[in-house]
């Protein structure tokens, strides 16, 4: 797989839903380390969603974060913040509300996305929640899914450590990057 290049996310403003945690952490890293603008969306404040904002911020990057109430809220405040927003990764915690939730947020960011060139839009579930893609977006939009393993492996070595979040995260950079611009309502399972 081709590494994206660093130019394609410059100045983009990306919507990480569930993005203090996880592998929307780590995709909010990846993406701020590519020159993105970051907007995390959290369910509740913690010491470690203030953690991961302080992280993100630390990069130099514009990073922002908010608590999670209703989708209409959360695009409002990116709109207030960016008036745009260019790519959407749908961190799926919530086993049951799963479809709900890619339903929900992604029409609500229509509103945002449609004029934008390109509409980017990775849904990331677990193996046992349902695959979902939303119908009828526009022909410029592009959705794919990024399934995950349930099981979370820490690998320490003397410098550093590593996780199957940052693999996870690179899969859904591939998916929102112009290398993938062929796949559409691709579901791809990461160990």
């Amino acid at each position: 797989m081709p590494a994206p290049s660093i130019h394609g996310f410059a100045e983009k403003v990306a919507l990480i839903i569930n993005g203090s945690d996880g592998v929307g952490r780590a995709v909010a890293m990846q993406l701020a380390l590519q020159g993105c603008f970051v907007i995390c969306s959290y369910e509740k404040s913690s010491d470690e969603t203030r953690s991961a904002l302080n992280e993100l911020q630390s990069l130099g990057t514009l990073a922002s974060s908010f608590e999670f109430s209703d989708s209409k809220t959360l695009i409002d405040e990116v709109d207030n913040l960016f008036g745009r927003l260019d790519l959407l990764v749908n961190c799926v915690k919530n086993d049951e509300d799963s479809t709900f939730q890619i339903e929900t947020i992604t029409k609500e960011s229509l509103r945002l996305m449609q004029p934008r060139p390109k509409g980017l839009i990775v849904n990331v579930i677990s193996e046992n929640q349902t695959v979902h893609f939303v119908d009828n977006l526009p022909r410029h939009f592009r959705q794919n899914c990024v399934v995950t393993k349930t099981k979370q492996e820490v690998i320490e070595h003397e410098l550093f450590v590593t996780n199957n979040n940052d693999d996870i995260a690179r899969v859904v950079l591939f998916f929102l990057s112009n290398e993938s611009k062929a796949l559409n309502k691709q579901v791809l399972t990461c160990d």
